[in-house]
């Protein structure tokens, strides 16, 4: 087989175009994120020094050929499954930040305290108040 990087020109084959032609967008959408996932964990695996097989001895893999399936980029994770392998290989394949803590809502709520049925009895004695200090009383 030609290596196709020391001959530097474009390939192209009537069945490859053919065949990527009945990809839809939504397919090809998954595709590259499946692919970028598989870089990500390759590029972890190769920070921390390790093989494919180390990463399924570290998870507790039945089978350590899962771990190759993962890095062919067709494989189709769960949730579960990647945050183990983020926690396992210390790198970030998620986007959601679940460390930042954020500040409590404060919201001030103003209530009446008086029913209006006291309104009457309250109010004189108010503006009594309110006489005394020369400051007037919204009742």
């Amino acid at each position: 087989m030609e290596n196709f990087d020391a001959n530097k020109t474009d390939y192209t084959s009537d069945l490859v175009n053919n065949l990527l032609s009945h990809i839809t967008p939504t397919e090809q959408d998954q595709i590259d994120h499946k692919m970028k996932m598989a870089a990500k964990i390759h590029a972890g695996l190769k920070a921390k020094g390790w093989k494919s097989l180390d990463l399924a001895r570290e998870l507790h893999l039945k089978s350590p050929s899962l771990v190759s399936k993962w890095l062919s980029g067709t494989h189709n994770f769960t949730m579960d499954t990647l945050v183990d392998i983020q926690r396992v290989l210390g790198i970030r394949l998620l986007d959601a930040d679940m460390t930042t803590t954020r500040s409590p809502l404060k919201v001030n709520v103003t209530v009446p305290v008086v029913p209006s049925s006291l309104k009457d009895a309250i109010q004189g004695p108010l503006y009594k108040i309110a006489d005394q200090s020369g400051t007037p009383v919204n009742a």
